[in-house]
């Protein structure tokens, strides 16, 4: 089954209208992949049947399916590590006793956001804890919410930390605790789109998202978590992202660390 130039262009220009993301000529296989499932699902013959199926939804139901399918979300527990030591030993200690106020902004299937759950819990004593999590894809949010993961997506966490923190769901799943799971409040969001947030945050990770985006559209996100972050506040990118030295609001201070001035 082709995916032609023309069919090609019409779903990038759809996908990055609507939130932003860069789906360059490099992944056109990925798409074609992608979407196949979605022309297989529906029954349809090929892709010029599915832009026509796709124009014609008014439920835009279909549209959100091929959001969806597109966006990518791999991600673990704990995962790029020295960011989480970095938390513990140099953001924790300024907060410890406040109300902590965070955002996942890109929390995929939520392990980020447990994580950083995790390490609040294990290393101060807050006030109150508001952690968001948020993502474009409804597929992830709903896992996020149910907090049941895969046995093997737990290897890499202690023994101390699975014992205090997550209960057995079956034979091969874990359920989040309960009282990590009322830390976070999880919701679908469209980064290019109106943040019905309320700020300040003292801390936001966005990591490995900004690489989907072209420059303009990361200045553009870079600016908005600048206004939402409180003086001094953290903003966590992926080892592959980084901010333009022209901003200069903020300072890196660690690797994919940057610091609110």
């Amino acid at each position: 089954m082709n995916l032609k130039p023309a069919e090609f262009k019409k779903i990038q220009t759809k996908i990055y209208d609507y939130c932003g993301i860069n789906l360059h000529e490099g992944k056109q296989a990925l798409v074609r992949s992608r979407v196949m499932k979605r022309i297989r699902k529906l029954g349809l013959q090929n892709f010029a049947h599915y832009l026509d199926y796709l124009e014609r939804d008014s439920s835009g139901e279909e549209f959100l399916a091929l959001v969806d399918v597109l966006t990518t979300n791999k991600t673990s527990f704990f995962r790029e590590n020295q960011h989480f030591k970095f938390i513990r030993d140099n953001v924790l200690p300024q907060i410890n006793g406040r109300q902590v106020k965070w955002w996942s902004a890109g929390c995929s299937t939520g392990e980020e956001a447990v994580s950083c759950s995790i390490i609040i819990r294990e290393n101060i004593n807050p006030k109150s804890v508001k952690l968001l999590g948020t993502d474009i894809s409804r597929d992830v949010i709903k896992t996020a919410k149910r907090g049941v993961y895969p046995a093997k997506s737990v290897d890499g966490v202690s023994p101390k930390l699975i014992s205090k923190y997550f209960r057995k769901a079956s034979e091969d799943q874990y359920q989040i605790a309960e009282n990590i799971r009322k830390m976070i409040t999880y919701g679908r969001l469209n980064l290019k789109k109106k943040w019905p947030l309320n700020g300040p945050f003292q801390v936001i990770m966005c990591r490995n998202v900004m690489i989907y985006f072209n420059r303009e559209t990361q200045q553009e996100l870079v600016a908005r978590f600048r206004e939402i972050l409180e003086p001094g506040g953290y903003l966590f990118l992926g080892h592959s992202e980084s901010i333009a030295s022209a901003d200069r609001s903020f300072e890196n201070i660690s690797p994919a660390v940057y610091r609110k001035k």
